[in-house]
């Protein structure tokens, strides 16, 4: 029955780490529409969702047949809620590139430095995750806590006539993705832990 357990948390693993890859790629291709290269995040963001299915089957299943307690409970729950965090994280890239085909939107020294340190807060978080790694999850505080800096920046930049409206949407959007990579990082905590952040 241990072993059966044990098959069925692999096969959450595998799923989630696939699901980190493509909230990175989705992330990635919002950036380069800044640039005018629309590569459709919808379809990364479709793809989360059927994944996101399968993340609740297995875990359901799990949860149902095995009975799991302690750190196999956590984690199975865990996997639920990371599964959702990396769809939202798809969402929010899609958003920027629908504003991005929209309006027209550009990069700017914000917004760049604003997806440099948010690709890194998406990266930590899987990691973090995939590892169970405490010290890695801690370190998304940090990065969070700048990220929100930039936001609150980019709106008090729309106080001056020279600063776009458009910075501070899509500011608005990676600060929310910078959340969801944080609550990741809170699972990591709970998992090993029990405590929730």
């Amino acid at each position: 029955m241990r072993k059966l357990l044990d098959i069925g948390e692999e096969q959450l693993k595998k799923l989630i780490n696939e699901m980190g890859n493509d909230a990175l790629n989705s992330l990635e291709n919002a950036r380069k529409s800044l640039k005018g290269e629309f590569n459709s995040t919808e379809e990364i963001s479709s793809k989360l969702h059927l994944l996101r299915n399968e993340v609740l089957d297995i875990a359901t299943e799990l949860l149902v047949r095995y009975s799991p307690v302690a750190s196999d409970l956590r984690f199975i729950q865990s996997s639920i809620d990371v599964s959702y965090d990396l769809y939202r994280i798809s969402r929010y890239a899609m958003e920027i590139e629908r504003t991005a085909k929209i309006v027209g939107a550009e990069e700017s020294e914000l917004i760049r430095e604003g997806f440099e340190l948010t690709v890194e807060a998406v990266k930590t978080a899987i990691e973090a995750f995939e590892n169970l790694d405490e010290v890695s999850a801690g370190k998304l505080l940090e990065i969070d806590n700048r990220i929100d800096d930039l936001y609150i920046q980019s709106l008090e930049n729309l106080k001056s006539s020279a600063s776009s409206p458009v910075e501070a949407l899509i500011m608005r959007h990676l600060e929310r993705i910078s959340d969801h990579a944080k609550e990741i990082g809170a699972r990591v905590v709970y998992v090993k832990e029990g405590k929730r952040v």
